[in-house]
């Protein structure tokens, strides 16, 4: 059996045929989901990006209680090896480019895969040091973008990337996906392969050529395609001052980017008509989250990816293909997470269901066979540094955290807090000016408090305990309402703009869930710590 795996960046499965959307065109999902299942209940686990990563390639679940973003871990059993090992070709197509950056500490995920091919040039990856014309030459959009960011190193960047991009065949979207087909012409006969493919699309900048940019609304280059939601200071002045007209234009801008990877999708299923791979290959696509998008018909407006998480960012997109069994179908009765895909990948390549590789993983091939109805029945999610949030069949309790309580980075690894340049380099991207001999000092000062030990439960190597200063998440964390508490009926009001937090005739329920958050915490380890930052401490 081959796995094909493919994974979208960003992708709110409200805006995909699948899951019901009927105005953004995405045929080529729609048309996966017919052949294969459409799962009602994937959730992540930790956002964003890297720490979502680490969970794939790692299989340990609730990276948000222990670090945030980072290199695997030199005890991790990386998925692309395990691959390997059940005998699979590897190879590794994308353009999310975390992957290789400095500024991160990241490695040791593209580099355990066979092949692999790193696209260059999205967001503020370094892919060019071209010169750029005067400032009042900049082309519309440039500028809208420069408008709202109070750095202008990462938009100057993508734009350096992408001023010479024509058709949509220069995009980084259907790049993707053009090598992906080129590396099934050369490599589709092999006896067993896993192909991950990822796309940093539908991401920001939400920068689309025609006909994508006017294809569900009028293209207006006054407006942004990039807001500033990283920086919490210039977000809120945005989203204060941003007109209707504005924010509705960045909806049919994202709406065009997932347009526009769909179709190119398309390719990618005509190559497996081409080489008769449905008969032999196992397709799963996904998102490692979603993306608020500031709905007009919602009262609690979000945008982007940061605490709160509701379902528009928490519950994600996931859609399996298997040749062996029956296609439509819909599946509701088990909550999953990405630890899960990567157990159903290795599941699929030959792996012994209860093969210690699956680390925190389960399974989903039983649930698609119809062997067992379900895996999990709840999920625990998360961003680090911030609150924790619980579902469960017909509620979601969201709670608030304590930003002057303790927090540590737990790792084998060298904590990215622990670097000055990636501290000065980081401050710069947020608008943020900290020089380096102030980031080291910074350093040194934190270095003195760094502890070592055995705290991670199952892991055998000494690991660091770094305390983590309030201030270095303050660029990033709302310092208002991070207290507040949600409560939410998932069937009642799905869009969870309702909040039943502190109402009187929920109390109960509340209660019911707060312990129930607690006992999950101790089961599933948690730093002690985070009992008191998260306000769990039982009285």
């Amino acid at each position: 059996m081959n796995v094909i795996f493919i994974l979208f960046d960003s992708l709110n499965k409200s805006y995909i045929e699948p899951y019901g959307n009927q105005q953004v065109d995405t045929k080529n999902m729609q048309k996966l989901a017919d052949k294969g299942a459409v799962f009602e209940n994937h959730f992540l686990c930790s956002a964003p990006c890297m720490p979502a990563r680490r969970e794939l390639f790692s299989g340990r679940k609730n990276e948000f209680l222990w670090r945030f973003w980072g290199s695997m871990e030199p005890f991790d059993r990386p998925l692309p090896l395990e691959a390997r090992k059940l005998g699979a070709v590897t190879a590794l197509i994308t353009d999310h480019y975390h992957y290789w950056e400095q500024a991160g500490l990241v490695h040791g995920y593209h580099e355990n895969y066979m092949y692999t091919d790193l696209i260059r040039g999205h967001e503020m990856d370094t892919a060019s040091t071209e010169p750029l014309e005067d400032e009042v030459n900049y082309p519309g959009w440039v500028k809208s973008i420069l408008k709202w960011r109070p750095s202008k190193t990462g938009a100057l960047q993508y734009y350096r990337n992408v001023k010479h991009y024509k058709g949509e065949e220069d995009f980084h979207g259907p790049k993707i996906m053009q090598s992906a087909c080129d590396w099934l012409d050369k490599n589709h006969s092999h006896e067993k392969f896993f192909l991950h493919i990822e796309s940093f699309d539908p991401h920001e900048p939400f920068y689309v050529p025609e006909p994508y940019r006017s294809m569900y609304g009028p293209y207006n280059e006054e407006f942004t395609c990039w807001p500033p939601y990283q920086n919490r200071k210039s977000f809120t002045k945005f989203m204060k001052d941003a007109s209707n007209e504005e924010l509705d234009f960045i909806r049919n801008q994202y709406k065009g980017k997932v347009t526009m990877v769909d179709r190119w999708l398309g390719k990618l299923w005509d190559k497996m008509d081409q080489y008769n791979l449905w008969e032999n290959t196992m397709v799963i696509l996904t998102a490692d989250h979603g993306h608020a998008l500031a709905e007009p018909e919602k009262k609690i407006k979000q945008f982007a990816k940061g605490h709160p998480i509701f379902e528009d960012v928490g519950n994600i997109p996931l859609i399996i293909y298997h040749p062996e069994m029956d296609g439509k179908k819909r599946i509701s009765s088990t909550f999953s997470s990405i630890v899960d895909l990567r157990a159903t990948i290795l599941d699929a390549l030959g792996a012994e269901k209860d093969d210690s590789a699956m680390v925190d993983g389960k399974s989903l091939l039983p649930v698609l066979s119809g062997e067992e109805k379900s895996i999990r029945d709840y999920i625990l999610y998360g961003i680090f540094g911030t609150g924790c949030h619980l579902t469960t069949w017909d509620t979601t309790y969201i709670r608030g955290f304590n930003s002057k309580k303790p927090l540590h980075w737990y790792s084998t690894s060298f904590s990215m807090f622990m670097s000055p340049s990636v501290i000065s380099n980081l401050g710069e991207a947020l608008g943020v000016n900290i020089k380096y001999d102030v980031a080291e000092n910074m350093v040194a000062q934190l270095a003195k408090q760094v502890d070592t030990g055995f705290f991670i439960p199952g892991v055998v190597f000494p690991q660091w305990k770094v305390p983590i200063p309030s201030a270095f998440l303050s660029a990033m964390v709302d310092s208002k309402g991070q207290k507040q508490n949600y409560l939410f009926s998932r069937k009642e009001d799905p869009n969870f703009q309702n909040n039943l937090a502190d109402n009187e005739d929920y109390k109960e329920l509340e209660q019911n869930m707060i312990q129930k958050m607690r006992d999950v915490l101790k089961k599933e380890g948690c730093p002690p710590e985070q009992f008191e930052r998260l306000m769990l401490i039982e009285k």
